[in-house]
């Protein structure tokens, strides 16, 4: 029990900070599409990988969100990879299913990680109204929809404005952890 209650009052303000970093890092980068922008995009998914790996302890879902996406970026990078070194084969368009149920994967990572944060809202007294960190999640999934119905031009701005509106989000989030956290 003293375990249980030493985990919820773990302090999140500086990960939450850092992770916060990398979602708007992604944002500034999603219009690029070249393999600098990958590469930074690959750094940025890992540091956010460390920030939730930092806080897997504080609650069951953040525990569950540093599983799902940690098996995320191995399938998503793994056979991103592996596609590229079996390129122009039948293995090579095998593993970009590989590589898409990765993706697919994030989704649930996602989905662990903001439910798990509105989960914190009540027993940490954060000021936040309880389920509008969850908006990030549905906003993300539904982006992720209307955008892959449309051309690729149309397809970008709804992700980057979806992109934008978590950020601001997260933000408005991680003001109510640094309050109550006193940072």
């Amino acid at each position: 029990m003293n375990e249980e209650f030493q985990s919820y009052q773990q302090p999140i303000y500086h990960n939450l900070w850092i992770y916060w970093l990398m979602q708007l890092i992604a944002l500034v980068l999603l219009p690029f599409d070249h393999i600098i922008a990958s590469l930074v995009g690959l750094v940025v998914g890992v540091v956010k990988l460390y920030e939730l790996y930092a806080m897997r302890d504080v609650s069951e879902g953040m525990g569950r969100a540093w599983r799902t996406m940690l098996l995320s970026l191995a399938l998503t990078f793994g056979g991103l990879l592996m596609t590229l070194l079996a390129l122009g084969s039948v293995l090579g368009v095998l593993l970009l299913f590989v590589t898409l149920a990765g993706l697919i994967v994030m989704i649930v990572a996602d989905y662990y990680f903001f439910f798990a944060l509105d989960e914190l809202i009540s027993p940490r007294g954060y000021n936040y109204p309880q389920g509008r960190i969850r908006w990030c999640f549905w906003l993300s999934l539904i982006g992720g929809i209307v955008a892959g119905a449309f051309s690729p031009f149309v397809s970008l701005v709804v992700q980057i404005i979806v992109a934008a509106v978590i950020v601001w989000l997260l933000w408005q989030y991680l003001q109510a952890v640094k309050e109550k956290e006193g940072y």
